[in-house]
């Protein structure tokens, strides 16, 4: 079985559900890589923590929305088969990432300096996290990671430049146990 470093991919989105009983598959993504799918790029599946290669049969794909997407691989011909995929993580080639033209990723907030409106300089962005659709920023505060959401509501302001983001982050996600 060939697989591919996580670190030439870029995380795209999950596989949510299966779709009929053909072997079909909906698959969830972050709007920002609709072109990318678009195009029809091999897409690796999370499988054991390696990054499998799967090929989308001739159907091709069909969006039903900006954020998912129903498709039929290579070899998945069965009901049984699309729901062991089902939770899996979905990722591309970053070669074959389409980028949207003046739009900044979520991902790329990673390694930025992370501000509340309120407490000032919090941390910076370990990681953002995407749980069906909802984003998370991973942080590290006094000693422990620290989950924010990412939201266009709680943005304040972003410095790409600075590399520096602001929100006004709900109260009491700071409120660590001090037993």
């Amino acid at each position: 079985m060939e697989t591919i470093p996580k670190s030439n991919c870029q995380k795209v989105g999950y596989i949510h559900k299966p779709h009929g009983i053909h072997g079909e598959l909906v698959i969830r993504f972050q709007e920002e890589y609709y072109e990318t799918l678009e195009e029809y790029p091999t897409l690796f599946l999370e499988i054991d923590n390696l990054l499998v290669p799967y090929f989308i049969s001739d159907d091709g794909l069909r969006f039903k929305s900006g954020e998912s997407v129903i498709t039929r691989f290579d070899w998945v011909d069965s009901d049984k088969k699309a729901k062991d995929l089902c939770g899996l993580s979905v990722y591309v080639n970053e070669e074959d990432v389409i980028e949207m033209e003046g739009e900044m990723t979520p991902h790329e907030l990673v390694g930025f300096q992370l501000f509340d409106e309120t407490l000032g300089p919090i941390g910076e962005i370990d990681d953002v996290h995407d749980y069906a659709g909802n984003l998370l920023l991973s942080v590290e505060y006094q000693g422990k990671e620290v989950l924010i959401p990412l939201n266009e509501d709680l943005i304040v302001r972003v410095d790409e430049e600075l590399r520096e983001i602001e929100l006004r982050i709900p109260e009491g996600l700071f409120e660590l146990d001090d037993e």
